[in-house]
């Protein structure tokens, strides 16, 4: 016998020996590895580097979370179960945040908190619930410091009287059953659709969420309260936007370059996109920190919406706390070419359009 024929096997038993081996590494996979006293144990021994790590917020920030979701009804501790232990307000953040932060998928967060997916499930949810009621409307809000606004602004890229700057950005998500072509959009992935205005500190101002992937920005813009709104919120200020929106006298966007533009209107539009790219960096920043938002895989589109502006509201108050992270995600790594809709541009938004290009020339 040749050293090949001694590792030869007849075929029925090679078919039963890859079998036996496939089944052995499926039930391998299938064990489940739960860890008892997570937070008692091991989060509590983390140093502050490795905790921000994990949970994607300083041990500063995290208390003043903590101190501030205590006494909401939602969240007041109930009679657990029998024979299940009571889940404190400490550790239902603490899982809220992991997820939040990462990837990992509902089973490991379960399994490494040692609680069940439906009890990771129903706190989850209840914790979004509560992020959306309790602190949207108190973390983001339309600035009534205009002034120093206006300054932020102003002092980057010289333009004047800026209130803050707009865009939209798709989150990637898992489609719902029997409406994945309204989510698939021209970038040619499933999302949805997160409109933002944020100041020249990255806040978020507003913030407009939930519109399927397939909808055209300016949809979006003409749909959400802001475009009701936004006249009386702006005053005698404006936002920046791109070519994606209508020029208004409180909404200045570039001029179309059909290559007949003037020096002063390249140059224009040069400081206005400077400008107005703090936009997309805090969305770089949103999911550079909050990994969800790279793909939430939920069901329920309800939620997939709570989670979004819950990590918008995250963001917000670890700006306010002076948490940075320097981590940031490519938002729109390959640009499709975007196609502008025409619009009937507001005539007082082309003359102060004007007005601002002058200004801009002479700087």
């Amino acid at each position: 016998m040749t050293e090949d024929e001694d590792f030869d096997l007849p075929d029925e038993e090679f078919s039963f020996v890859t079998l036996f081996a496939a089944c052995s590494d499926i039930q391998e996979q299938r064990k489940r590895y739960k860890v008892e006293r997570f937070v008692q144990d091991v989060v509590s021994r983390y140093s502050l580097d490795t905790f921000k790590t994990f949970f994607r917020v300083s041990k500063t920030t995290f208390e003043a979370i903590l101190e501030n979701i205590q006494h909401i009804p939602e969240l007041l501790l109930r009679e657990p179960a029998a024979g299940r232990p009571q889940i404190s307000h400490e550790k239902d953040l603490l899982m809220m945040l992991w997820y939040i932060g990462s990837q990992e998928t509902i089973r490991s967060i379960a399994d490494r908190f040692n609680v069940s997916e439906s009890t990771f499930h129903s706190h989850n949810r209840r914790l979004l619930d509560v992020f959306q009621k309790y602190f949207l409307q108190k973390f983001v809000i339309w600035p009534n410091d205009v002034q120093t606004v206006n300054n932020e602004f102003e002092i980057k890229k010289n333009f004047p009287g800026v209130i803050g700057a707009i865009d939209s950005t798709h989150i990637r998500i898992k489609p719902p059953n029997g409406h994945s072509n309204d989510y698939f959009n021209r970038k040619k992935f499933h999302s949805v659709i997160l409109q933002a205005v944020c100041r020249g500190d990255k806040r978020f101002t507003d913030i407009f969420c939930g519109w399927p992937g397939r909808v055209h920005d300016a949809r979006v813009f003409q749909n959400s309260p802001l475009r009701q709104r936004g006249p009386i919120l702006c005053g005698q200020c404006h936002l920046l936007g791109d070519g994606a929106y209508p020029c208004k006298r409180w909404l200045i966007t570039p001029y179309r370059n059909r290559g007949n533009l003037t020096r002063d209107q390249i140059k224009f539009n040069q400081i206005l996109s400077s400008t107005r790219v703090i936009i997309e960096n805090s969305f770089g920043i949103l999911k550079g920190r909050f990994r969800r938002l790279q793909f939430v895989e939920m069901n329920d589109i309800s939620y997939v919406v709570k989670a979004i502006i819950t990590a918008c509201i995250l963001h917000n108050i670890c700006i306010l706390n002076q948490d940075e992270l320097d981590e940031h995600f490519d938002n729109d790594p390959q640009q499709v070419p975007l196609i502008i809709p025409m619009f009937e541009n507001d005539a007082e938004g082309q003359l102060k359009r004007q007005l601002l290009t002058r200004q801009l020339a002479i700087t």
